[in-house]
C-alpha cells in the first residue's frame, strides 16, 4: 500500500514537472535525458493505441497470444530488457496472482528513471539560470501564476550557441509581479518569425525563430505580444508581431485519430522540417490534444521516457467521437479483419462472403469490431468498403420471381448453399435487408428457417397498389394463377370485357376471380389490357360523312347554320383529337362506374351545389348500380337542377308527401316542376338520395346503356350508320356538341386524384 502512495506522489509530481518544464527530444541527441539504470520496477503506460491498457503477450512478439491486459499506470518488474519487449512479471491486484509475459518496450516508463529525473531538474535550477532559450523549445501549457514566471533566468539551461541545437530547454515570458499579465503560447507561422526591439514591425530584430517554433509571451499590447529572450546572457524584454503567431488553448481535449500515412511520424514540434522522433505504421490509433494550426500533439515513450510530439493534420483522420454499433454483411471472399486501420496491417480473422458481422463506427472508411483469438477479446478494424449494412428499419415485402429459378441461401451470397428454390413467377414474400439482399423465412422439411434472397432475382410489387379498371384485348383474355404465362390459367373473359385489377409489377396486374364461389387471386398481364376500345365499324369515314350531310348537321348550337362537309368530317374524324386531350373525352366511356372516392366527391365537386352537396356516396351507389359513370350523373343532375338549387331538387309536395328530383325526369317544358314532381312522387322518391340512385336507372337505360355510351356515339351513332346505312338515333344536330360537352368532365376529373378512365375510339376504313 505505501508503495502504491509513492507511486502516485510521484506520478502526480512527475505530471505537474513536466507540465512547468515541458522538453522535447530530438533523435540524433540526447545529452538532457538521463538513461534508464538496469532497475527493476517500471510503470505501464498506454502509448497510442487508443484504450487504457497494454497487451501483456506470451512471447515477444505481437502474433503470439495475449495473456491478460495491463492496466495503463500499473507497476510491473522487468526480468529481462529486449531489443523491441521486456519481459515482464505482473501482479494482478483483482486475482492476486502474479503472470509473467512480454510487454513493448514504448509502454514502459522507468519509475527510477523519472524519480532521477525530477531529482536531476531541482538540484540543476541554479544551473540553467544563465542559459539562453532555443527555438526548439515547448512550452504547451499557458500560466495565470505571474510569480512563477517573474524571471526569465530561472528556466534557462544553456551558455553558448554550441549548447542550444542539442540541449533541450524552456523559455517563460516575463510577466511583472504587480501586472497581472497572462501568459500565453503560440507556434510561428512565417518561416522567420521575429522578436522586435520595440512595438513597430520596422524596428530592430532582436531574435528571430523559425516557422513551427512554440513561443511563449504576455497577452498582446495593442497588436504585438511581450516576451522576454536572451541576448548574451542577458534577459531582454522584445515584442512578437501578433499576425505571427497563433494562440494555443488553456485546455485541449484529447482526440482519438487513425494514421493515414506509410509511416506517419511524430515530430518533436509542429514542422515537418523538425526531428521526426518516433513513427507509427498506417492504421494506428493515435491518442492526441486538438489541433493547433494543422497540429496534433501528443504523448510518446522515448527510451522509456515520456515526450511531447506533434503530428501533421493532414496524417491522420479523427475517429469518430460517438460510435454508433451497426450490423453488416461480409461482401468480399473473405472479409479480412486487421489488426490495424490499413489493409497493409496483419490480418487477424477471416469471414465468409454474406456473413452477419458486428462493428462500431471508427472513421470515414474504417469500422471497429471485437473478435475473438484464442479465446482473447481483440479489438479488430473492417474496411467500410467490405461490409453492406443492414437496415435498421426493415420493411416486409412481396415480389416475384425474374428467373427460371430464384434461389432461397443460407447466407447473403450467391457463393453460399442453396435452402430453397422457386419457379418463376413465384410470388414471395421477405423482408428488406442490405442494399442487394433480402431476408425470408423458407420451411425446410416443416421447420421455419431464414434464408436470403438476391434483390436482383425478384421484382418487388408497388405499394401501396392502385385500383384500376380496362378493357380486355385478347379473345380470350386470360387470368393466370401466378405472374407468369407458365402458370395454370384460373378464368377467360371475351374480348372488350372491361375487368378490375390492382396495379402488381411492371408486367403484371393482380386481380380476384371466383373459382366455384371462392374468391382466389389471379394476374392479367399488362398487355392484355388497355384503358382504350378500338372499334373498327367496317366503314369509310367518307361514306360516313355522306350520311350525316343528309341529316342536316348545323354549325352552331341554335341549329341555325348547316354545316360544311369539311366541318362534319373534321369533328367525326377520331385522329384530329389527341389522347390527354380535354377533347379526348369525347371518347371516356360512360357506361361504368368511374372509380372516384366519396370523400374526393363531396369536398371537391359537390361542396356548395345546393341540396346535392354531402351526397357523394349516393352517387357512386348509383354508378355501381347502374353501370353509369358517377360524373356523368353529377354532371347531368348539375344541369338540370342549376348546381342544385332548383323548385324541384329542393323538394315538391305532391298529396302531402315532399318527393325530388335531381335529373329532371319527366319534367316537360309545358310545367316542368309539376310534371317532373308527380314523376317522382310515382317512382316514391321521397329522398335526395332515392332521387339520386333510383333516377340513375332512367339516365342509364335512357342515355347510356343504348349502345351509346360516350358523348361521341351520342352525337354520330357510328353503330346505326354501319347497320342502317343512314344517321339515326342522334342527340344533337350541332357538329361540335360532343366536343363541346368535354370541358365540364374534364372539370369534374381535374378535381380529383382517384378516378379510371376508359375510352372507346371508332376506327374507320
Amino acid at each position: 500500500m505505501q508503495t502504491t502512495k509513492k507511486i502516485g506522489r510521484f506520478l502526480v509530481a512527475f505530471l505537474l514537472l513536466l507540465s512547468i518544464f515541458p522538453v522535447v527530444g530530438k533523435a540524433e541527441t540526447n545529452e538532457q535525458i538521463v538513461q534508464t539504470n538496469n532497475t527493476s520496477k517500471a510503470i505501464v503506460v498506454a502509448d497510442q493505441n487508443g484504450s487504457d491498457s497494454v497487451n501483456l503477450w506470451s512471447e515477444d512478439s505481437e502474433d503470439s497470444s495475449i495473456l491478460t491486459t495491463i492496466p495503463s499506470s500499473s507497476e510491473v518488474t522487468i526480468i529481462e530488457k529486449g531489443t523491441e519487449f521486456s519481459k515482464v512479471m505482473y501482479n494482478d491486484p483483482n486475482s492476486q496472482e502474479s503472470v509473467t509475459g512480454f510487454i513493448k518496450n514504448d509502454c514502459l516508463v522507468n519509475q527510477e528513471q523519472n524519480n532521477t529525473e525530477t531529482d536531476t531538474s531541482k538540484q540543476d535550477d541554479q544551473s540553467k539560470i544563465k542559459n539562453e532559450p532555443v527555438q526548439k523549445a515547448r512550452i504547451l501549457a499557458p500560466s495565470k501564476d505571474t510569480k512563477e514566471a517573474a524571471s526569465a533566468s530561472d528556466l534557462e539551461s544553456s551558455k553558448d550557441a554550441s549548447n542550444q541545437t542539442s540541449t533541450i530547454k524552456t523559455f517563460v515570458a516575463k510577466a511583472s509581479i504587480d501586472t497581472a499579465y497572462q501568459v500565453r503560447r503560440g507556434i510561428a507561422l512565417n518561416s522567420t518569425t521575429n522578436v522586435y526591439s520595440s512595438q513597430d514591425a520596422n524596428g530592430s530584430i532582436l531574435k528571430s525563430y523559425p516557422e513551427g517554433s512554440i513561443l511563449k509571451y504576455n497577452v498582446p499590447v495593442a497588436a504585438f505580444y511581450e516576451c522576454t529572450v536572451i541576448i548574451n546572457g542577458v534577459a531582454t524584454t522584445g515584442y512578437i508581431n501578433a499576425s505571427d503567431v497563433e494562440i494555443t488553448e488553456d485546455s485541449q481535449p484529447f482526440l482519438y485519430g487513425t494514421s493515414l500515412a506509410s509511416p506517419t511520424n511524430i515530430y518533436s514540434e509542429p514542422s515537418t522540417d523538425s526531428t521526426v522522433i518516433k513513427s507509427y505504421s498506417q492504421g494506428s490509433t493515435l491518442k492526441m490534444k486538438a489541433p493547433i494550426y494543422d497540429w496534433y500533439s501528443c504523448t510518446v515513450i522515448i527510451n522509456g521516457t515520456a515526450m511531447t510530439g506533434y503530428i501533421s493534420a493532414s496524417d491522420v483522420e479523427d475517429v469518430v467521437d460517438n460510435q454508433q454499433s451497426k450490423r453488416g454483411i461480409g461482401l468480399n471472399s473473405p472479409t479480412a479483419i486487421y489488426s490495424k486501420a490499413s489493409t497493409t496491417s496483419k490480418v487477424i480473422k477471416k469471414y465468409d462472403e454474406g456473413s452477419i458481422l458486428a462493428y462500431k463506427t471508427f472513421t470515414s472508411d474504417w469500422y471497429e469490431c471485437t473478435v475473438y483469438i484464442n479465446g482473447q477479446a481483440t479489438t479488430g478494424y473492417i474496411s467500410a468498403y467490405d461490409v453492406e449494412e443492414i437496415t435498421t428499419s426493415p420493411v416486409t415485402l412481396r415480389g416475384i420471381g425474374r428467373y427460371t429459378q430464384t434461389n432461397v441461401y443460407t447466407k447473403a451470397s450467391s457463393s453460399s448453399k442453396s435452402l430453397k428454390t422457386y419457379a418463376q413467377g413465384a410470388v414471395l414474400k421477405y423482408t428488406t435487408f442490405t442494399a442487394d439482399w433480402y431476408v425470408a423465412t423458407v420451411y425446410i422439411k416443416g421447420k421455419a428457417t431464414q434464408g436470403y434472397i438476391e434483390a436482383s432475382d425478384v421484382e418487388n410489387a408497388v405499394s401501396p397498389q392502385q385500383s384500376l379498371k380496362g378493357i380486355a384485348q385478347k379473345s380470350p383474355t386470360v387470368i393466370y394463377s401466378g405472374p407468369a404465362t407458365s402458370t395454370k390459367v384460373l378464368k377467360s373473359y371475351s374480348k372488350f370485357t372491361i375487368l378490375s385489377y390492382k396495379t402488381f409489377t411492371s408486367n403484371w396486374y393482380e386481380c380476384v376471380v371466383y373459382i366455384n364461389g371462392v374468391a382466389t387471386n389471379g394476374y392479367i398481364r399488362k398487355s392484355d389490357v388497355s384503358i382504350q376500345k378500338l372499334t373498327n365499324y367496317n366503314l369509310s369515314l367518307s361514306d360516313a360523312v355522306a350520311m350525316q350531310m343528309k341529316a342536316s348537321p348545323k354549325a352552331d348550337g341554335q341549329g341555325k347554320v348547316n354545316a360544311t362537309a369539311a366541318q362534319v368530317a373534321y369533328y367525326m374524324d377520331p385522329t384530329n383529337f389527341s389522347q390527354g386531350s380535354t377533347d379526348y373525352y369525347q371518347f371516356l366511356i360512360l357506361s361504368s362506374y368511374a372509380g372516384t372516392d366519396a370523400k374526393e366527391l363531396n369536398n371537391n365537386i359537390l361542396k356548395g351545389k345546393g341540396v346535392l352537396a354531402g351526397h357523394g356516396q349516393a352517387f357512386i351507389t348509383a354508378a355501381k348500380t347502374y353501370n353509369i359513370s358517377e360524373l356523368y350523373l353529377i354532371s347531368h343532375s348539375f344541369l338540370e337542377t342549376g348546381n342544385g338549387t332548383s323548385a324541384l331538387a329542393k323538394g315538391v309536395k305532391i298529396n302531402g308527401k315532399t318527393v325530388y328530383n335531381v335529373y329532371g325526369i319527366g319534367a316537360y317544358d309545358s310545367n316542368p316542376t309539376q310534371l317532373g314532381a308527380q314523376y317522382a312522387y310515382d317512382h316514391g322518391w321521397t329522398s335526395i338520395d332515392k332521387a339520386i340512385i333510383e333516377g340513375a336507372q332512367f339516365v342509364s337505360a335512357n342515355y347510356i346503356n343504348n349502345g351509346q355510351d360516350t358523348l361521341y356515339k351520342m352525337r354520330w351513332n357510328p353503330d346505326a350508320m354501319a347497320t342502317l346505312n343512314r344517321a339515326n338515333h342522334q342527340y344533337a344536330t350541332d357538329v361540335g356538341w360532343a366536343v363541346k360537352q368535354t370541358s365540364t368532365l374534364a372539370m369534374l376529373y381535374n378535381q380529383l386524384t382517384k378516378f379510371t378512365l376508359l375510352y372507346e375510339v371508332p376506327v374507320y376504313l
